[in-house]
């Protein structure tokens, strides 16, 4: 069975929230793509995607050392 859709709009639903990402972030501190992934139990590119978002809404921060992104809370990076 496929992730659900919403009614109305047919769009999927979220399996994710953005205060569990904000959450494992805050927990792990500065941490990888993969680390949060893993946490979460989703893939590294749902992981990437879905940081990426919060990064575009000032919600996470994100530094890039070789290669790899590393993420942290905003207001603490």
């Amino acid at each position: 069975m496929g992730p659900d859709r919403d009614e109305f709009s047919g769009r999927y639903t979220e399996e994710y929230s953005d205060k569990e990402f904000l959450r494992v972030v805050a927990e792990l501190g500065s941490c990888s793509t993969s680390d949060v992934a893993e946490r979460l139990g989703c893939s590294s590119d749902l992981a990437y995607r879905r940081l990426r978002e919060l990064a575009d809404n000032d919600c996470v921060g994100s530094e890039k050392i070789a290669g790899t992104y590393r993420w942290y809370l905003e207001n603490e990076g």
